[in-house]
């Protein structure tokens, strides 16, 4: 009869597989332990579960992000042309009344830069003279008023207290030199240039009421205004009085 033969290392492969089933049982219990203690875990009541957080959305109706009409204060195209235009045509008409009828201002009317006959005085000679028209309806008084020929310098010559009536001629005469050119307050004490010169008139509140280019004038020709408000050549001179027929328009 044989004997039975037994293995003398089996309990110790028992042995060894026992702690490695039992660390494999207790790392289940563990986990479950873990996952029971987190379901029963109170909630952090400083983190907010997104799922249950409700956002307060204001209602802005359906007029947000519409712009709001207000009042259309464009022009039209056709308007705007119009009124330019007008405008335009306004300030021409302006420009060529005739000089009574300019707006109810003070005039440069007539100017003679080479006087030898066209006016004598017994206590000038024979000054250069310009001639001033009051075109309103009513008396002006011309304390104050400047004429000059350098428009950096607007009262080089200024006006005395007088008054000129509605519809009046008042000379001023370019010379000075003279004790009866310094005497005269009517006198500028400068002269104007035979070969062309500037010319402004400015009111005691430094406003330019008329300016002209003056060309080159022969001996005794004046340049003076036509009824139309042109500038043009006169070979008879009118100081003083109202401006004659025979104006040659300066264009020709």
């Amino acid at each position: 009869m044989e004997e039975q033969k037994t293995n003398a290392f089996e309990p110790i492969a028992l042995l060894s597989e026992e702690p490695e089933a039992l660390m494999q049982e207790d790392a289940a219990r563990a986990g479950e332990s873990i996952l029971s203690e987190n379901d029963n875990a109170p909630e952090d009541p400083l983190v907010p579960d997104p799922a249950e957080e409700e956002v307060d959305v204001p209602d802005l109706g359906e007029e947000f992000g519409r712009r709001r009409k207000g009042p259309d204060l464009r022009l039209p195209l056709g308007l705007l042309v119009t009124l330019l235009l007008l405008g335009g045509i306004g300030y021409l008409l302006w420009q060529h009344l005739l000089p009574g009828e300019q707006g109810g201002t003070l005039i440069l009317n007539e100017i003679c830069t080479a006087n030898h006959q066209s006016l004598l005085s017994d206590t000038l000679g024979t000054p250069d003279w310009v001639e001033l028209y009051n075109g309103t309806n009513q008396a002006l008084n011309l304390k104050g008023y400047g004429l000059t020929d350098n428009v950096k310098q607007s009262y080089k010559y200024t006006l005395p207290d007088i008054t000129l009536g509605p519809g009046e001629y008042l000379l001023v005469y370019f010379t000075g030199g003279s004790e009866a050119a310094d005497g005269d307050p009517l006198c500028t004490g400068f002269g104007l240039s035979r070969y062309g010169e500037s010319l402004l008139l400015v009111d005691a509140n430094y406003n330019i009421l008329d300016s002209v280019e003056v060309p080159a004038l022969e001996v005794d020709v004046s340049y003076a205004r036509a009824k139309d408000g042109s500038w043009g050549y006169a070979v008879l001179p009118t100081p003083a009085q109202a401006n004659g027929e025979d104006i040659i328009p300066a264009w020709n």
